[in-house]
């Protein structure tokens, strides 16, 4: 399946479509195997936040989290910054200039507590994970680069190049 097809069939099942929210700030959190964004959002959208007691409740969150390899596969696909996806997986602190006040397209899939999650935008052989309680994933599916992110782009391409 192509990503358009992953994306109708996410929503087919229950997953909601958030269009068009702008991305404030991106904090940059190594984990174990990959590297966190936490992305600000200028609005709030649905989410998951852990109580005083330590239960998750479902509420609203304007900040979202999602791996630069996510945010580097949608890059790959866009003309002007397929170049820099995989130097940005490497350097993910410029993760916070390329995406400074873009507009994203976030598709939210909700899963439930010890259920089996693949990522549905992996190889069909991708390992499965549960979590310990309920979540919502978000995956980001469409980045429209602000003026400030095309720019920096352009600082990258030209370093890159050794100018």
């Amino acid at each position: 399946m192509n990503k358009k097809e992953i994306v109708a069939q996410l929503i087919k099942n229950g997953a909601k479509s958030v269009k068009g929210v702008v991305v404030r700030n991106v904090t940059v959190t190594p984990q174990n195997e990959y590297v966190r964004l936490g992305l600000t959002l200028n609005e709030e959208v649905d989410g998951y936040r852990e109580n005083e007691t330590g239960e998750y409740e479902l509420g609203k969150t304007n900040v979202i989290f999602v791996s630069t390899f996510a945010i580097s596969s949608v890059l790959k696909d866009m003309d002007d910054a397929a170049f820099a996806a995989n130097h940005l997986v490497n350097h993910p602190e410029a993760m916070g200039m390329i995406l400074s006040r873009a507009k994203i397209d976030i598709v939210q899939q909700s899963v439930k507590a010890n259920e089996e999650y693949r990522n549905p935008f992996a190889s069909e052989d991708s390992e499965t994970t549960t979590f310990d309680h309920d979540l919502i994933i978000n995956h980001v599916v469409n980045i429209e680069l602000s003026e400030f992110g095309i720019k920096r782009l352009d600082k990258l391409a030209d370093k890159m190049l050794g100018f």
